[in-house]
């Protein structure tokens, strides 16, 4: 998957989840037995943090930032990835709450942890919300797509042309295949076809394609060459089985 302008659910897992990740710097995460609030607050932590997770075990949850950053950049292209990078930073973010102690800001210096406050909750509800929205968009993916071994034949409307080939309706990156629904991606070789007459008789016209997402156009479009595009009863091999 992409950079989504034809993917709601990845921009909705995306503001959904910077959203509540930005929230979350604004608030203090926890009290200790030395302080509550402060230098405790989400932005001072995720400036800091790195070196926390130096100075002690606890602070090594940090790195479930980078995590999820990672996560971000991989849903629109690789939400396989996606949902591993996020779903381990969730796990590395919950397990914050198994420890007891955490260095200061002092070095050299633990103090209790007492209290777990809003913005470590906002902070774990955004890893929650990229993991199950990757895993959405990842399962929905699998589902839609055809499969790797079967031929797609998609029938489409020659007359839709554009720079490159033809546009093809789609919902997001759903393309309506008569009463199937098909997931489309970037790459996916396809036979695209038509309904016509040839010599007063029903011909299909039918072509081999590349399904290609258009930034230039804002659309899906099937990429072929014109020159290969035929009736079936011109080619000594038809593309398409009756």
């Amino acid at each position: 998957m992409k950079s989504t302008p034809y993917n709601p659910i990845v921009r909705i897992t995306l503001v959904l989840s910077m959203a509540l990740y930005l929230a979350a710097l604004t608030q203090e995460c926890y009290c200790t037995s030395m302080a509550c609030g402060g230098h405790w607050n989400g932005l001072s932590i995720v400036a800091l943090g790195a070196i926390g997770g130096i100075m002690s075990i606890a602070g090594l949850t940090w790195y479930a930032n980078p995590l999820l950053w990672a996560a971000w950049a991989l849903l629109s292209k690789q939400p396989k990835k996606a949902v591993i990078f996020s779903s381990i930073a969730l796990a590395i973010a919950a397990s914050f709450m198994l420890f007891k102690d955490i260095t200061d800001i002092t070095p050299g210096r633990s103090a209790e942890i007492t209290n777990y406050l809003v913005g470590y909750w906002l902070w774990l509800s955004s890893m929650a919300t990229m993991a199950a929205g990757s895993l959405i968009i990842y399962l929905r993916e699998r589902i839609l797509s055809p499969k790797a071994k079967e031929a797609l034949i998609l029938k489409v409307d020659f007359n839709n042309r554009c720079g490159g080939g033809i546009k093809l309706p789609t919902k997001g990156a759903v393309y309506k295949n008569g009463k199937k629904k098909v997931r489309l991606y970037h790459g996916l070789k396809a036979i695209i076809w038509d309904a016509d007459i040839h010599d007063a008789k029903n011909d299909n016209l039918a072509v081999k394609a590349l399904i290609l997402y258009s930034t230039l156009e804002e659309s899906w479009i099937a990429s072929f060459n014109y020159d290969d595009l035929k009736h079936e009863s011109e080619r000594e091999e038809p593309l398409l089985n009756d």
